[in-house]
């Protein structure tokens, strides 16, 4: 089993080849072509490395493994395995613990990047696709564990590949780490529409009928012009390969420790019920009523879709 605390260094392939699934095209090597891609293409962009990515084992989590290992001291682990971390300790105490993982992932990721960054030379462009699967590969590990941290289920079922309700979720989590306008109200339609487990039987044909779905679009495309953006830096940074080295560690640093606290920031936001549709608080008698019709009976509801 993979450790679940620590991403590995992803290794280039020869120049030419598919790394890691991600073809080695327009969409991940020239900024030329970012102005005349459109958002459709763009999102498509964000959905294909995010898939391509996440067919790496050293980029999955695995939950309860990662669990076990924070709250390895805890006698409520049983609890925390079951219904998560957030239904044992407070939101407070949980982003204090989020702030030891990201810190902890950002070294590493920095070294990481340091090393990735070191080679240079002809061959740059193609390093460059690499180089950016490695990018979003560890943000997508550090996403696993910020979200798994608050209460998340999980991401992976046991197939080989993300399925598109999974896909969908990094995508949000992404989008708030990057900072997409909207991202954040899209984690919380998540958590409340798709609900745990829910999504794993999500089709894109049902997520185009979503009330959230223009949303999504857009994020998805400001994420899918973050990918081009990166490619082609990465690629430039590359041409002088001890000063490329630097700038990688040096960016990387600089960029995954605020991603990290973004993504927390907004996990504890949801669990505070910020996100919440009315934002409307009930009278004490209604909550009472309403907690003891809510012990009678659970229904977990499908999706609905709008005609």
């Amino acid at each position: 089993m993979v450790n679940a605390d620590r991403p590995h260094v992803i290794h280039r392939a020869n120049k030419g080849a598919n790394t890691m699934g991600i073809k080695h095209n327009a969409s991940y090597q020239s900024g030329e072509n970012m102005a005349k891609k459109t958002d459709e293409e763009l999102y498509d962009v964000a959905i294909n490395m995010i898939g391509s990515v996440a067919k790496l084992p050293v980029i999955r989590v695995d939950r309860e493994a990662f669990l076990r290992q924070q709250f390895a001291d805890s006698e409520y682990l049983d609890e925390i395995l079951q219904h998560g971390p957030q239904h044992v300790y407070t939101v407070e105490s949980l982003r204090k613990k989020a702030d030891g993982v990201i810190k902890k992932s950002t070294n590493q990721t920095t070294l990481a990047a340091f090393v990735a960054g070191i080679p240079g030379g002809p061959a740059a462009v193609a390093a460059g696709s690499a180089d950016v699967a490695q990018y979003f590969g560890f943000a997508i590990n550090l996403a696993q564990k910020i979200a798994y941290l608050f209460g998340e289920d999980d991401l992976f079922t046991d197939e080989s590949e993300l399925n598109e309700g999974a896909k969908v979720r990094v995508l949000a989590y992404l989008g708030v780490m990057l900072g997409a306008s909207g991202s954040a109200m899209l984690v919380g339609k998540l958590a409340r529409e798709v609900g745990k487990n829910m999504g794993k039987k999500i089709t894109q044909q049902a997520l185009t009928k979503t009330t959230w779905y223009p949303l999504l679009k857009k994020i998805g495309a400001l994420v899918g012009k973050q990918v081009v953006k990166e490619s082609v830096g990465k690629a430039v940074a590359k041409v002088v390969p001890v000063v490329g080295g630097a700038i990688s560690g040096a960016i990387t640093y600089a960029t995954f420790k605020p991603m990290g606290g973004r993504l927390a920031d907004v996990l504890v936001r949801n669990l505070n019920g910020e996100f919440d549709e009315t934002g409307m608080e009930l009278r004490p008698e209604f909550k009472k009523a309403n907690t003891a019709d809510a012990d009678t009976e659970v229904t977990i509801h499908e999706i609905e879709i709008d005609d």
